[in-house]
């Protein structure tokens, strides 16, 4: 498989006589780092027209075990010094989560600082402000003070814009909200949506509880007989030998194929295919699969969590339970297997939704105006 961050690095490397701005992406592998790496990729292939050249470099490699990141992390400080001496580089863009990966962009940050190189937090982590509490006081000083000194900071919703500012004072005009944004289809997918007909439903992201997995599937085995028949697609890594063995003792695992990890093509093919998409999620940052969703016209239940408030709207765009209540996530499930008008209108607002504000090339766009703005601000 063709690493879709090389690719864009041999086409900008080719593009450099006219590129005005150059930008190091630092985070793991794009193909290793879930909705991090579907969003870095999907921005990657719409700067081909913009003034912008791009080079991804991998902090962590493939294994998230701190011990095997010593050496991606020492390379990728080699290659910012090299750049920096070469002249090669305007400012470094730092995708920045909980726990080792605060350890490894804090030495990123700090190493950019140290030769003078511009950066850009882009914090990703759905659950920062519980990781920053649970740090000691020395702790706090020192990543309280990464994102003091960084040159501007990007968040996934107001939620984290307010704790930074609340609680680490970063100040408000170093501050930008871009919510995740996906690719979509020119046109929502034709789908068969006559009473009676099966409905087909969706599950993206990593088997396990933070994502609500055991509620889901009890609430499925609770739904009454309905006139639609109904099946899930659960695709994602994690637990996945126990989420079969759940679904068995459920009685419900006939109706369930568990798909695995896929790329972003075959999240799209997914998509195309889906009339509910579900993530009763009990942490979230800004997820890629609702935006995913909305863009596909699929309808979504999800939760009140992280900043899905801030882009899903009860009864309008989406319906939103409470986190692990099985009754509320079962009513919701029936509601838009059996309303086949419900479902239309939800699916609808989610993809005007996704047309006014979750579009990854006005995403793009944001983000180019942030890496123009940040290096003509420090000097």
């Amino acid at each position: 498989m063709v690493d879709i961050a090389t690719q864009k690095d041999r086409i900008q490397n080719q593009r450099t006589d006219r590129a005005v701005l150059r930008v190091v992406l630092v985070s793991p592998p794009f193909d290793a780092s879930g909705g991090v790496g579907r969003l870095m990729s999907y921005v990657l292939e719409t700067l081909s027209d913009q003034e912008v050249s791009t080079r991804h470099v991998d902090s962590r490699g493939r294994s998230s075990h701190p011990a095997w990141s010593v050496v991606p992390m020492l390379r990728t400080l080699l290659i910012l010094s090299f750049l920096k001496a070469r002249k090669r580089v305007d400012l470094v863009h730092i995708n920045l989560s909980h726990g080792g990966s605060t350890i490894r962009k804090t030495a990123v940050a700090s190493w950019c600082r140290l030769l003078r190189i511009p950066t850009v937090l882009h914090l990703h982590s759905y659950e920062y402000h519980d990781f920053y509490r649970d740090l000691s006081r020395t702790l706090q000083r020192v990543v309280r003070g990464v994102f003091l000194r960084a040159d501007h900071v990007i968040v996934l919703g107001q939620i984290w814009a307010d704790f930074l500012v609340q609680e680490l004072g970063v100040p408000k005009d170093k501050l930008s909200i871009l919510y995740n944004a996906a690719p979509g289809p020119s046109a929502p997918p034709l789908r068969n949506a006559s009473d009676g007909s099966e409905v087909r439903l969706l599950f993206l992201g990593e088997l396990g509880p933070r994502k609500g997995v055991p509620e889901l599937l009890q609430a499925l085995a609770q739904l009454p007989v309905m006139p639609s028949p109904w099946t899930i697609t659960m695709a994602g890594n994690g637990d996945i030998a126990g989420t079969r063995r759940a679904a068995s003792e459920l009685g419900i695992l006939s109706r369930i194929e568990l798909g695995g990890w896929l790329d972003p093509e075959g999240v799209r093919r997914l998509l195309g295919s889906s009339d509910i998409m579900i993530l009763p999620s009990h942490l979230e940052g800004s997820p890629m699969a609702i935006v995913e969703a909305f863009a596909h016209a699929v309808a979504v239940v999800s939760t009140p969590v992280g900043a899905i408030p801030e882009i899903v709207t009860h009864g309008q765009s989406g319906l939103l339970v409470p986190a692990g209540d099985v009754v509320a996530l079962r009513e919701a499930i029936g509601a838009l297997c059996t309303d086949v008008r419900l479902r239309s209108k939800l699916a609808s607002a989610g993809r005007q939704v996704w047309e006014e504000k979750l579009t990854i090339e006005a995403y793009s766009h944001q983000l180019v105006q942030v890496w123009s703005e940040v290096p003509r601000s420090v000097k």
